[in-house]
């Protein structure tokens, strides 16, 4: 990953504010279409209009050779799935949607790139119940490490805040990927870890205001153990169970965390 970047003024926040509620609308807006007999393929060709309607960019497409707009990641799918023409989403699914929004914009006469991210794990049509446990934790175990998000506090209390919630109901929680700060490229320092054992390994980053964190924890109704599909890109759960993803772009001001990822009132 890059450095860490550390933004100082109001005009870079309200582009980055710009950007995530763009891509707050377009996965609301995926997420509504997300209906039995729909392909993931659908989606993704809606959602790339729409972001480029909006005269934004498709983060992810072409990002590292990612060849579309979302990721969509269907029952033990937990990140980075392709969408496809063949993949027609079925009642009882749960489908996980992951996508980002870059602005283009100046500042002091500088251009880069403001970036807005977030995903989440819906129903499609009804479904079991445990599932829908298992979508409002995870939503759950985000917004407490959102609260984490104050300056001067820690890396390890986002991890803690999260990894409470998994322990505790018991879910698989991936070790492989997390979340991640924003700057002008779309993965930057730190890493975000969703478990705390992560700091006996590496060092432990102090959050500071101005910084852009991608908060995105994953959980399993299974163990947390992953594998890699021969796509080279969508990643399973290793026992076949199902997994949800959930995340916010923040930004940590003085008073604390500001979802920048919500839908305009």
């Amino acid at each position: 990953m890059n450095n860490i970047f550390i933004y100082k003024t109001e005009e870079e926040f309200n582009h980055f504010r710009k950007a995530g509620r763009l891509a707050a609308k377009v996965l609301d807006e995926v997420c509504k279409r997300a209906l039995p007999g729909v392909s993931t393929w659908d989606l993704d060709v809606f959602a790339e209009s729409w972001i480029r309607d909006h005269g934004a960019i498709p983060t992810f497409k072409g990002y590292l050779e990612f060849p579309c707009t979302l990721c969509t990641s269907v029952n033990q799918e937990i990140v980075h799935g392709i969408p496809s023409t063949i993949r027609i989403l079925k009642e009882g699914d749960i489908l996980s949607v992951d996508v980002g929004v870059t602005l283009v914009a100046s500042v002091n006469g500088k251009e880069s790139n403001y970036i807005g991210d977030n995903a989440k794990t819906v129903p499609i049509g009804e479904t079991d119940p445990r599932n829908l446990k298992l979508i409002a934790d995870i939503k759950r175990g985000l917004l407490l490490g959102v609260e984490q998000c104050h300056p001067g506090r820690k890396i390890s209390d986002i991890a803690r805040a999260i990894e409470e919630v998994s322990s505790k109901e018991g879910y698989g929680c991936v070790k492989e990927f997390g979340g991640h700060g924003i700057g002008p490229a779309y993965h930057c320092a730190p890493f975000i870890p969703n478990f705390v054992d992560y700091f006996r390994t590496y060092d432990d980053c102090v959050i500071e205001e101005g910084m852009i964190l991608a908060i995105e924890p994953m959980f399993n109704l299974g163990l947390g153990d992953i594998r890699k599909m021969k796509d080279g890109w969508t990643i399973v759960t290793r026992d076949n169970r199902l997994s949800a993803h959930y995340e916010h772009s923040v930004l940590v001001t003085k008073a604390g965390p500001e979802i920048l990822t919500v839908l305009e009132d």
